[in-house]
């Protein structure tokens, strides 16, 4: 990570000073009186990417009077340009907002690259840093009065710190991944053991099995020959049974025929005794004469049903002659009465209708003679109407008439339609009497038949009767076959129930097999998990990495030590250290040599103090600076220069220039003017009263 650009609002001591470019600065000190706000700068950068500076709440970070403060941070990683910005605003419902961007090259534009939720987005911030704050602060950051953060941890915690450092984590994670994994692994081993239990517990049954099968064939046999024997014996009731049905069929046959014989034999006999009155000539000739007497007698009331007709349609016509006259009367009155009302109110000296001078004597006889005209149509209405009642008077008559008429009129059409059937009866007495000696021959053919069928009935139901005899007599019910042929059933079922144990038999040897298979790798598999699970461990491939690294960052921290300290003291580092109980136990023990010999760190202060743990802490920098996935090319020093004098000053400045080849970016807090002048760039952290401000020089 290396910063680009820092933009502030009312952070800390800052209101507004516009943003601080970090682009073409190799090394550079902050410089500026004590509270100007130097190490708010660098507080500010940790804010914004991690939430975190020197004070808990994040209100107490708000310019002082402002309600709510920003902070954006450019920085490059790897080969990507990103943008992070946090903002907070104070109170007791304060809100907090972060964005995550990066730098689109091809459209020269920033675009987002956020969460869905702040946390989502802080954890993404961190795996693209490949770095949380604690680690920072331990490392590349050298906090004012913080600079023995990482030595005063016990020696578990520093340990810790490198494996943060040297990105060990992952380790844990595969770690974790191998012991779920062997987990999983050795259930499905016990899965297995209990699936061969069962496997091994089902093929020790062989032997039963075998003989339930040899058993279950036997009753099978037995069962199979009785139901041969019963089904011979139900094969025979049942010819015998369709054999009845047949008889009885042949029964019902013959009954139907008989009957529908009788039937036409009574048909015949009533149609010949119709036939034979038809073949009368005489009796025929005297009813005929008698129907048209009485049909001789209907003319004249036919005729006085025509009179009666047209005379009323000739009624009715002037009925409706007369109503339309009366209809059109009332509006042809209206118009008169309107002139009536018009001369009777108008004082015009014209008359109002046809423009004519206008005498009073002519006004009073122009409203008379219409006046009378008005009477004249009223009186037409008034005998219209009587004309009209008389009509319809004479209408309720006719119809009344009318209705008698045809009463009397209505036995006309059968008598007619009688006359004509004894007419024609009359021209076809010969065929009649031909007829009926046709059907005579009929009745007595039919009468002979039916005869036969009656012997052929009763024939029929006699053997119909030995038939029902021998039903009657057999001992074998429906219930008897189908019991024989579920005892047959259910001996088929236990052959084939021990025929299937059996072969399931072999389908579980072959499951032993390949189940043994499957365990033998499962467990194979279980020594390299356990293998690996161990090399993932920390006193795996982690302690491997650390006993390398660890030299390198002893002999990095010494070279700076030395060159602090003239080659006084020397600092040794050490992965494991012995307990009370003599046991060997993993750590980080830092042991300092001088003069007078080894002795522990917490015997050292000041001056002193501060130049092991820059010492150490730059170790840890340059360490981070050269990590592979996440390189940390930024160094932050925050003071220090105070605890020391002229000379160690001067050591301090020269093991800075003598890493600057580690890291792209440097940064130093001072405010001490005769250090100003030792770095080749200075930003200058100035106090006012509109807040902080800073110059580029």
């Amino acid at each position: 990570m290396i910063p680009v650009e820092l933009e502030l609002a009312n952070f800390l001591a800052y209101r507004e000073p516009g943003p601080l470019r970090f682009e073409g600065i190799h090394i550079a000190c902050l410089a500026g009186p004590n509270g100007a706000g130097k190490s708010s700068l660098l507080e500010a950068i940790t804010w914004a990417l991690w939430g975190k500076a020197r004070s808990n709440s994040p209100d107490e970070l708000v310019h002082q009077g402002q309600q709510e403060m920003r902070v954006a941070l450019t920085f490059d990683q790897e080969t990507n340009r990103y943008k992070v910005i946090r903002q907070r605003k104070a109170g007791k419902r304060g809100a907090s907002l972060l964005e995550l961007l990066i730098w689109d090259p091809t459209t020269s534009s920033w675009k987002g690259i956020s969460e869905g939720g702040m946390r989502a987005t802080q954890d993404k911030i961190e795996k693209l840093l490949h770095l949380d704050y604690d680690t920072f602060v331990n490392s590349a950051f050298l906090l004012q009065g913080r600079a023995d953060e990482f030595t005063t941890k016990t020696p578990s915690e520093r340990k810790q710190v490198l494996a943060n450092i040297l990105g060990l984590s992952i380790w844990e994670m595969y770690e974790d991944r191998a012991k779920v994994r062997l987990t999983a692994t050795r259930n499905d081993i016990l899965r297995l053991d209990g699936r061969l239990e069962e496997i091994e517990r089902e093929l020790a049954q062989r032997e039963r099995h075998e003989a339930e099968l040899a058993e279950s064939q036997t009753v099978a046999e037995v069962a199979g020959a009785k139901l041969t024997a019963v089904e011979r014996q139900w094969s025979d009731l049942e010819q015998t049974r369709n054999e009845l049905v047949t008889f009885q069929k042949q029964v019902d046959d013959l009954t139907r025929h008989i009957s529908s014989l009788e039937r036409d034999v009574n048909e015949a006999t009533r149609e010949r005794e119709q036939v034979s009155a038809r073949a009368d000539k005489v009796a025929l000739q005297a009813a005929a004469e008698a129907v048209r007497a009485d049909v001789k007698a209907l003319e004249p009331l036919q005729a006085r049903l025509g009179e009666v007709t047209q005379a009323r349609a000739t009624l009715g016509e002037e009925a409706a002659h007369l109503r339309g006259i009366n209809v059109a009367l009332a509006p042809q009155t209206e118009p008169i009465k309107e002139r009536v009302r018009i001369l009777e109110t108008t004082k015009e000296p014209t008359c109002p209708t046809c423009g004519q001078p206008l005498t009073e004597d002519h006004r009073r006889q122009l409203v008379a003679d219409l006046n009378r005209e008005i009477e004249d149509r009223r009186k037409d209405y008034r005998t219209n109407q009587e004309r009209i009642k008389a009509i319809e008077d004479q209408l309720a008559s006719a119809d009344r008439e009318l209705n008698e008429l045809n009463i009397r009129l209505r036995d006309r059409s059968p008598l007619e339609k009688r006359l004509g059937e004894l007419e024609a009866a009359l021209s076809h007495a010969g065929e009649a009497a031909a007829l009926a000696e046709s059907l005579r021959n009929k009745i007595e053919r039919w009468f002979k038949e039916a005869e036969q069928d009656r012997a052929r009935r009763a024939e029929v139901e006699a053997r119909a009767g030995e038939s029902e005899s021998r039903l009657r007599t057999a001992s074998l019910s429906q219930a008897d076959v189908d019991r024989v042929r579920f005892e047959k059933r259910l001996a088929d079922e236990r052959v084939g129930g021990a025929r299937q144990k059996l072969a399931a038999l072999e389908e579980f040897e072959k499951q032993r097999q390949a189940l043994s298979q499957e365990r033998e790798r499962l467990a194979t598999d279980v020594g390299l998990l356990e293998d690996l699970r161990e090399a993932f461990s920390r006193r795996g491939i982690p302690a491997m990495i650390i006993e390398t690294v660890v030299p390198e960052l002893e002999r990095s921290a010494n070279e700076l030590l030395s060159r602090m300290t003239d080659g006084r003291m020397h600092a040794r580092i050490e992965t494991l250290r012995e307990t009370k109980s003599g046991e060997l136990r993993e750590a980080l023990e830092i042991i300092i040599s001088d003069e007078l010999g080894d002795r522990a760190y917490e015997l050292y202060s000041g001056g002193e103090a501060f130049r092991i743990n820059f010492a150490i802490r730059i170790a840890l920098s340059r360490l981070l600076a050269r990590r592979a996935g996440a390189q940390l090319r930024s160094l932050f020093i925050d003071e220090g220069f105070g605890t020391q004098d002229v000379r160690g000053r001067e050591h301090l400045v020269s093991a800075i220039n003598s890493i600057q080849d580690d890291f792209d970016r440097i940064l130093v807090i001072t405010h001490i003017d005769e250090l100003k002048e030792a770095f080749p760039a200075r930003i200058e952290i100035t106090k006012t009263s509109e807040g902080s401000v800073f110059s580029l020089s």
